[in-house]
């Protein structure tokens, strides 16, 4: 880690040491000590944290800069530096480490900042006071030939600067932030070639803003640098003010987090006020896992408010993290004590969440229908509506259609009465996730009376629940045969996942874009997306493992090794089969293509048997279909094409409108060739840009285009009709079991 040039130098006082950052000494009783360079690096990253803890990870790559080190080069750099602070045998001294999160700079820290002599007059901001960091907002940059927009300039700063004092956060006086930008505007520095800001550092963090038109709404987009390390967004709306109201909320979080907040003694009612105010921040902003290290430091303290204790539950369970169930019995037990069933039914649901990830699925609707229980019988309480969405979203994927629908109405309701945007994105979001796996009785895109989800999803820019919505909308382009839509959205809802910092969401656009490349035939996209899910951060979350396997399933059979790919496919379907979104229907059929491409009609039979099983069990209308289709797959492989293609119409009509009925519309006219019906190329008009993205949608209009009926009707057995996506004059041929696997063992579906 390298210091960046400032017009400051910062000394750090605590205990009887002092860290001057401009000579990068170490004093102990004013007398410098030895210590190694990334040694000190790591000292000086954690006090300039100001308490705040700082994840493994995050000191790997501020610090080591990922140099492919392990975890413990950090605990050894750590014992270096507390040799050099002259703590010695098991004292910790003001290192303090936390538990399965990182480590934090305990200790008490006086910061004193000297300006440099060389330091330009122009450029100077008074030094800021100990304590809060404080923030320079600079005038806002707007091109727009608007002259009622002639207040957006510095009336922006100025809607900042209040939202930034009320949580707490000091500002540089407006003049001075004027006179800065003014000087960096004479400088010709104010864009960078990538047509990001240039922000110069003046000691202290700068934030650069730009407003623009999109659309029919303004678009706001910020830019922040502390110690080094850059944040941002971009947001939409229809009034400028709305907007920097937003961003200022942003920015107040991501400052008070870094600075750290802690326990005074005397003063608990107002450390926890700061607390809850910090922790419902995040929600709102749909970033609570910015605010994980100050949950963590919360609930290990006595007297730490529910409120907090179900947000750091909520996030323990959305990760899977091991001590999810642990810390469920113990906020249950601590809104017990409270009389608080609200909270005690919140409990039951982040463990019911925690329990379908462990794929206890059975046990997890149990717990589900308890905590809603809990829940309901409280008195109106602010969590009721998202433990409403949450329960919703279990059961949706345990596969319970009719109770999860009622949930997500009852949940609707809710929202309307007082639609704050956070809200509304996650009721959309569940709504997208019902209509995707095609257990909601509302159309898709439509949505409860009174809200604008778009809107809500643009207010909070690049967010996880933002990236949620964009990789489920462009499946429903995919669904509508708008291929080119479904590919934006998808890069749009990575790089929404990218910036938000959802792991689990940039994973679920990697499959959906994954699967998108494979059936394109798009092997070096595919290659892209296979590396990214291979990369430890995103393997070790849930889901991980199995969308690698799956992605490498698809390359495998696109690289013609059916047999390989159907070993790699079988294995991630059992840790995604039937759940959720992250295992939607056209899976299944994916699955049995390999298996009769690679001529395993037994492992295909077995599938076929498995979700007649799954109807069976939990008789579901997609369910059916998908069923039907395999059976119908596993017909024609046998030569029985008649009874293949009565199997195909009772599915399309059951997969009407889904992603599926796209895959399904292909195998059906494929049949009905075979049959002699002698469909056209209109009748694959309802697949839009399918017909021509996919290679099977490709070669059936080339051979409907050919129509060689005369031969096809005459035809017993399995014939070979030729692979090629041109026209061609077809030859007609018998294939045995040892003959060439073409279209005649399988039907063309663009899985």
């Amino acid at each position: 880690m390298t210091e960046k040039s400032s017009a400051w130098r910062e000394e750090y006082h605590f205990a009887n040491c002092v860290i001057r950052s401009d000579t990068r000494e170490l004093l102990r009783d004013g007398v410098a000590q030895k210590i190694e360079r990334r040694s000190f690096d790591l000292i000086l990253y954690l006090l300039k944290l100001e308490g705040r803890v700082a994840s493994k990870d995050e000191l790997l790559e501020h610090v080591w800069g990922n140099h492919f080190v392990s975890e413990s080069v950090i605990a050894q750099s750590i014992i270096k530096v507390r040799k050099a602070l002259g703590i010695s045998g098991k004292e910790p001294g003001p290192i303090k480490t936390i538990h399965r999160v990182g480590y934090r700079f305990a200790s008490e820290v006086r910061k004193a900042i000297h300006p440099l002599a060389s330091a330009s007059s122009s450029t100077e901001v008074s030094p800021r006071p100990p304590g809060a960091t404080r923030i320079l907002w600079l005038p806002t940059d707007c091109s727009l030939p608007r002259e009622d927009l002639s207040w957006v300039r510095y009336g922006l700063m100025s809607v900042a600067s209040h939202v930034l004092h009320g949580h707490g956060v000091p500002t540089v006086p407006a003049s001075e932030a004027i006179r800065v930008h003014e000087s960096m505007e004479n400088d010709g520095i104010l864009w960078g070639e990538d047509h990001r800001p240039v922000i110069r550092e003046v000691g202290i963090p700068v934030v650069r803003s730009r407003l623009t038109a999109h659309a029919d709404q303004f678009r706001l987009e910020w830019w922040m640098q502390i110690d080094g390390v850059g944040h941002g967004n971009q947001i939409e709306g229809l009034a400028p003010a709305e907007l920097a109201l937003r961003a200022a909320r942003e920015v107040a979080l991501i400052t008070r987090m870094r600075s750290g907040l802690q326990p005074i003694p005397g003063q608990e009612d107002r450390f926890w006020a700061d607390a809850c105010q910090l922790v419902s921040l995040a929600v709102s902003l749909d970033q609570a896992d910015k605010a994980l290290p100050l949950m963590a430091v919360c609930v290990d303290l006595p007297g730490c408010p529910l409120p907090i204790w179900a947000e750091y539950l909520l996030v323990m369970a959305q990760s899977a993290d091991a001590t999810t169930p642990a810390c469920a019995r113990r906020m249950a037990q601590l809104a017990i004590q409270a009389g608080d069933g609200a909270h005690e039914g919140w409990a039951r649901l982040c463990e019911a969440l925690y329990s379908l990830y462990q794929h206890h699925t059975e046990q997890a609707v149990e717990q589900a229908l308890g905590g809603v229980a809990l829940v309901r019988r409280a008195a109106a309480h602010a969590r009721h509506a998202r433990a409403l969405l949450l329960a919703s979203q279990v059961l949706a994927t345990a596969g319970k259609a009719n109770e999860a629908n009622a949930l997500w109405c009852e949940a609707a309701s809710l929202v309307s009465q007082s639609p704050s945007p956070d809200l509304v994105c996650r009721m959309h979001l569940l709504r997208c996730e019902l209509d995707h796996l095609a257990l909601g009785q509302m159309a898709s895109g439509e949505t409860h009376p009174g809200v604008d989800p778009v809107a809500c999803a643009r207010w909070l820019g690049q967010a996880p629940t933002t990236a949620w919505l964009q990789v489920l909308n462009g499946l429903q382009a995919c669904a509508r045969g708008e291929w080119e839509m479904c590919r934006r959205q998808l890069e749009v809802g990575l790089k929404a996942g990218e910036r938000g910092g959802s792991a689990l969401a940039r994973l679920f656009a990697h499959l959906q874009l994954g699967s998108l490349h494979a059936r394109s035939d798009d092997q070096a996209g595919l290659n892209a997306s296979v590396s990214a899910v291979e990369h430890l951060a995103l393997r070790q979350i849930p889901m991980g493992s199995a969308v690698c396997l799956w992605l490498q399933a698809r390359r495998c059979y696109l690289a013609g090794d059916p047999v390989k790919a159907l070993a790699l496919a079988e294995s991630a379907m059992e840790d995604m089969a039937d759940f959720g979104v992250w295992c939607s229907e056209d899976h299944w059929l994916f699955v049995a293509q390999l298996a009769l491409v690679a001529g395993n009609r037994r492992s295909a039979r077995t599938l076929l048997e498995r979700l007649q099983t799954r109807h069976a069990s939990r008789p579901l209308q997609p369910r059916q279909a998908t069923a039907l289709a395999v059976e119908g797959m596993v017909e024609y492989a046998e030569g029985n094409a008649s009874k293949a293609l009565l199997l195909f119409e009772q599915a399309c009509r059951l997969a009407r409108g889904t992603l599926m009925s796209n895959i399904l519309l292909f195998g059906h006219t494929w049949l009905a060739l075979i049959d002699g019906r002698n469909p056209t190329p209109a009748q694959l008009a309802p697949a839009g840009q399918w017909v021509d993205a996919t290679r099977e949608g490709r070669h059936l209009r080339a051979m409907l285009l050919n129509k060689p009926y005369w031969a096809i009707a005459q035809r017993q057995h399995p014939v070979l009709l030729g692979t090629a996506a041109r026209l061609m004059t077809h030859h007609v041929a018998d294939v045995g079991d040892q003959g060439q696997s073409s279209y005649a063992h399988y039907l063309p579906l663009p899985v």
